[in-house]
């Protein structure tokens, strides 16, 4: 085929693609942008971090160890070694990422077409090639996968996919032998790029029964050669994950894991059946949008319920078309069947895959719905018989989708963003999700974080403010002209400081709606704890949110590490010791916690014999700080137990050479046990250590 006569059609889906998603160029880093891109210590190596990306699981690169987070594992390199060799010439550069995806995206358009114009050029459908491809280009679902960066996964999967099919197509046809060396290569890296590429090993034979009359020879031959990459990918992938791709590694009893946690049989099944009528209903009908489809989003539900039933109805009635359609190789019954295939693996109905849907998902199968509403609109211009009148029909029917839809993905890619103003729109939808909620409130708290530190800078100007703003925050043009609107610095401020006050009010409000859904979700209980502290130093509140953590995890990190910063602020030292005792009830074996309450035992309360036994304590968890033998060095003495306080003070010494208050107490120790040669010596050496200390 001369691609030269589809010239045109290349450059109107060029620029359709640009029309489309040229907003996102301005858009920064979102959702799990941060995994795969900005916070992945492989990606951040560039080009020499592309062997820790092939040899390692997706999440290792961010966690820096291995983890069991989701059902199967995932091993999707490809994309990750896009994003390095991106970072290794144009750094944290999230403008060059989007444009990258939307000239794959653009790429996967022109696949598609030619795929279909294989399929369809020797028929009366000619014009299904370009009136599907429009109507896929257009689909609003598709603004997950392309304005978000982490979606190239999705977008290289199909793309090497489609290929494959086209490569596979031109072998059948020409029995060349450099298409059966070229499409293996080619599946290969669809399988790289995201696993759900291997359910083309059922659409490559189903879609050559369907458009060729190819014999039984060329079929095995074209459809055996793709399980050798097949078995090469399902091979290193075990060797990475360390488990089979269908059973899975065992992963955390949690429910943003596993949507399905503590559902009867009956509730899950009847639970995953109206997420496939939603599927259905956001083809034709992409509104409204979210990131988040996780519990409960999408509520618990039983077989009693009306969507339920409709769903189970529906999907019979595309099983019997699609079975009807076998014999007679209809292009309805081939979508239905290309739909079944790509959607099988990401359904929930062969095997969990940890939430209960998201839009990302439908990406590949909704090539079946463009196939099947472009011939729909074609068979009804059959109808017709004025030319003219034919032509209005096919246009008007295509009008009816491709318009609405362009306006809704334009409008869809700014909320992509970045994190503040996705989280902060997507929980309007998403009300009812823990997660949309516990994001929004988290992202808002890291907003008025932001703001607080511009302003504790003193900004000399509103120029400098704004700048600033502009800079260092997520907020919308919007808000910030609403922050500034008074054109004076002062006035800018007090209008800083009531919307930190009424986010972090907001922000409160958010998480507990969170802990109303979710009442134990670990990421919302801490949140609100550090709300409560950020809003109003409410400590009896902040507790409360970081206790309920502890009860069913007393090691918790982050509420040891959070805990322990929010009572070095101001605060009597009674109540920093009774707060200390309370996480130390849950973990005796903080060190940090054991050692503030002995620290503050004996300088500010001086009750040094309480001192010494929590003293004591944090010696044993962590006989490697010096802060600990020095004040027990400190306390000793005091109750003069010399030698005991000289041991103490040696060992202090020994780890931190430098510390000329230690030499000082260690000289009056000697001196205090008589031996004045020994306290002169020490005396010196604290006098040379501080001299030089104020060279340095």
């Amino acid at each position: 085929m001369d691609l030269l006569k589809h010239r045109q059609v290349y450059i109107l889906l060029f620029v359709f693609s640009f029309l489309l998603y040229g907003n996102t160029l301005q858009n920064k880093y979102a959702l799990d942008d941060a995994i795969v891109i900005t916070e992945n210590q492989f990606v951040k190596k560039g080009i020499s971090g592309i062997s820790d990306i092939f040899s390692t699981e997706l999440f290792t690169g961010f966690f820096k160890v291995k983890k069991n987070l989701v059902e199967g594992g995932r091993y999707r390199p490809l994309s990750l070694v896009s994003f390095a060799i991106e970072y290794e010439f144009f750094g944290q550069n999230p403008f060059v990422s989007h444009l990258v995806n939307i000239l794959l995206y653009f790429l996967s358009v022109v696949v598609l077409y030619l795929v279909l114009w294989q399929f369809f050029r020797q028929t009366k459908y000619q014009y299904l090639p370009l009136l599907a491809s429009l109507l896929w280009l257009a689909h609003p679902i598709h603004t997950e996968v392309v304005a978000n960066i982490k979606g190239r996964d999705e977008i290289l999967a199909l793309l090497g996919s489609l290929y494959t099919v086209y490569l596979v197509f031109r072998y059948v046809e020409s029995k060349n032998k450099k298409y059966l060396i070229a499409y293996p290569l080619v599946f290969f890296l669809a399988l790289l790029s995201k696993e759900t590429s291997i359910t083309f090993l059922a659409v490559i034979p189903l879609s050559l029964y369907y458009f060729t009359s190819s014999d039984k020879k060329d079929f095995l031959i074209s459809v055996s050669v793709l399980l050798i990459p097949t078995l090469v990918f399902l091979y290193i992938r075990q060797q990475i994950i360390g488990a089979p791709a269908v059973t899975g590694a065992e992963i955390p009893k949690e429910l943003m894991n596993d949507s399905f946690l503590g559902m009867s049989v009956g509730q899950k099944y009847a639970t995953i059946f109206f997420t496939l009528i939603l599927y259905i209903k956001l083809l034709f009908v992409p509104y409204p949008l979210t990131y988040d489809y996780y519990p409960y989003h999408i509520h618990i539900l039983d077989f009693s319920n009306l969507w339920v039933v409709i769903s189970i109805l529906f999907h019979l009635f595309l099983a019997v078309i699609a079975l009807k359609g076998l014999k007679k190789k209809s292009v309805i019954s081939y979508g239905i069947w290309y739909y079944a295939m790509t959607f099988s693996i990401v359904s929930n109905l062969l095997f969990s895959i940890g939430a209960f849907m998201n839009e990302r998902f439908i990406y590949m199968p909704s090539v079946a719905w463009a196939i099947i509403i472009a011939f729909g609109i074609i068979k009804l211009t059959s109808f017709v018989k004025e030319q003219k009148t034919k032509l209005i029909v096919t246009y008007g029917g295509i009008f009816l989708f491709v318009l609405p839809f362009t306006i809704l993905t334009i409008q869809r890619n700014p909320t992509w963003a970045n994190d503040y103003i996705l989280f902060t729109t997507d929980v309007k939808t998403s009300f009812d999700s823990a997660k949309s909620t516990t994001s929004a409130g988290g992202k808002t708290i890291e907003e008025v974080d932001a703001l607080k530190k511009i302003l504790n800078t003193k900004p000399i100007n509103l120029e400098q403010l704004k700048k600033d703003i502009e800079t260092k925050t997520d907020l919308r043009a919007s808000t910030i002209a609403e922050l500034l609107k008074s054109g004076n610095l002062e006035q800018s401020i007090i209008a800083i400081e009531k919307f930190n006050k009424k986010s972090l009010e907001k922000a409160i409000e958010y998480l507990n709606m969170a802990l109303k859904i979710h009442p134990t979700y670990s990421d919302a209980l801490l949140l609100l704890g550090n709300a409560h502290y950020n809003y109003n130093k409410d400590y009896d509140a902040t507790w409360s949110a970081y206790e309920k953590i502890l009860k069913s995890n007393p090691r918790h990190d982050l509420v040891a590490k959070n805990w322990t910063l929010i009572l070095n602020g101001k605060l009597a030292p009674e109540k920093k010791i009774i707060y200390h005792k309370k996480i130390l009830k849950y973990n005796p074996s903080l060190f940090e916690n054991t050692y503030q309450v002995g620290n503050l035992y004996g300088q500010f309360l001086h009750q040094i014999d309480s001192a010494i036994v929590y003293l004591e304590k944090a010696k044993k968890i962590n006989p490697n700080d010096p802060r600990v033998y020095k004040d027990l060095g400190v306390a000793y003495g005091i109750n003069k137990n010399y030698p005991k306080a000289l041991e103490m003070m040696l060992h202090s010494i020994q780890l931190k050479p430098s510390d000329y208050t230690t030499l000082y107490n260690i000289g009056l120790t000697y001196e205090a046990l008589g031996d004045s040669k020994k306290a002169k010596e020490y005396f010196a050496k604290g006098n040379a250590v501080k001299e030089k200390s104020k060279t340095n």
